[in-house]
């Protein structure tokens, strides 16, 4: 009598390769020519209003409007980078991409891992680009290569951060209102209510606790430390800190919300 062994079905080809699959389709959609209108288009073109708006008056006051606010817009422009991610998800969601994902062998943690590689790819595009431009406003890096290099990382790390929180909305929120309405709320607040245009000094007195205490503040300081001065531990630590905090918090929320949708 022969006995009959059931083989068990093969395993995927690995992690990696699953997160190499899934980036590359990202890759593909993020950087095709209309993707590209948020990722560099939309950040020039607010590049321009602030400069047409605000470089003489800030000029009067003896601020150098390219060294002083390209940091503010490099802020800016991540922020739509990981509003555009989540919008992204929530598209996938309602494709029924994440069924499709669950007939095939990948590992529940490639797509958020594949989807934090392509923004951190496009905020560093976002960042080249800006602070290209503003390099004829008067930008410069003149704390050396090594700060340029510390600017760029920072920039990245708070977009992963931001895009693990807004990943958490898009996968959670089924309503595509209701999800527009709690990414882009809470974007022109975070971003005013920081040191993004002002010193936090000039905010009443009341509001400049909350002011000195955003990680929107902490990003843009340290960014400005790394571009026109010489940086110190107590101006970039802080940013590093808040990324950290966020990417460890929100990857958890969105970790959950991913195999709640997988399941």
């Amino acid at each position: 009598m022969t006995t009959v062994s059931h083989a068990a079905p093969p395993a995927g080809p690995g992690l990696v390769h699953d997160v190499q699959v899934l980036a590359e389709r990202d890759f593909r959609r993020s950087f095709s020519r209309g993707a590209l209108v948020g990722t560099v288009v939309q950040p020039l073109m607010f590049f321009g209003i602030f400069y047409a708006t605000f470089s003489r008056m800030l000029d009067a006051k003896g601020i150098d409007y390219g060294r002083f606010v390209t940091p503010t817009l490099v802020v800016q422009a991540l922020m739509f980078v990981a509003i555009a991610s989540a919008m992204s998800l929530a598209a996938d969601r309602g494709s029924g991409l994440f069924n499709r994902l669950r007939t095939m062998p990948i590992g529940s943690s490639a797509l958020g891992t594949a989807r934090l590689l392509v923004v951190a790819a496009e905020a560093l595009t976002s960042t080249v680009v800006i602070s290209l431009v503003a390099h004829l406003a008067g930008f410069r890096f003149d704390a050396g290569p090594a700060a340029a290099v510390g600017f760029l990382l920072v920039a990245m790390a708070f977009t992963v951060a931001l895009a693990a929180a807004t990943a958490t909305l898009g996968l959670t929120l089924r309503s595509q209102e209701a999800l527009a309405a709690a990414l882009y709320l809470p974007y022109l607040p975070l971003l005013v209510v920081s040191t993004g245009f002002v010193p936090a000094s000039l905010f009443p007195g009341w509001l400049q606790p909350i002011v000195r205490a955003s990680p929107v503040s902490a990003v843009v300081d340290a960014l400005r430390a790394l571009s026109t001065g010489t940086p110190s531990a107590g101006e970039v630590v802080p940013a590093v800190l808040w990324c950290l905090g966020l990417t460890l918090l929100f990857g958890w929320t969105t970790a959950r919300a991913f195999r709640k949708v997988t399941q």
